[in-house]
């Protein structure tokens, strides 16, 4: 992936929440965060993981790190910010990262 689009924030989506609404659905959010970085990248979702915790509060504000492991087997951290009580989310990969 290139290093230049990591650094890009990925613009809020609605997430599905499960356990009642009250927990972020990791698996979903994973999902996402593969498909949006990897297009961003130019890289097939195929060949990007990504790995949140489970069982993170659907709460504005919570903020939590996935990892993102790109196709040649770099990690990265994303940090992930929930901007509601919908699931919506901000992402970002820090570019002090790269350096």
């Amino acid at each position: 992936m290139q290093k230049t689009i990591l650094t890009l924030a990925i613009a809020a989506t609605a997430l599905g929440a499960g356990c009642g609404g009250k927990s972020i659905d990791a698996g979903d959010l994973e999902d996402q965060l593969a498909t949006q970085l990897s297009a961003d990248a130019g890289v097939e979702a195929a060949d990007v993981s990504v790995d949140c915790p489970e069982d993170q509060s659907v709460e504005e504000g919570n903020e939590f790190d996935c990892t993102l492991t790109a196709p040649n087997g770099d990690e990265v951290t994303v940090n992930v910010t929930l901007t509601d009580d919908e699931g919506g989310f901000s992402a970002e990969i820090p570019p002090q990262q790269f350096k």
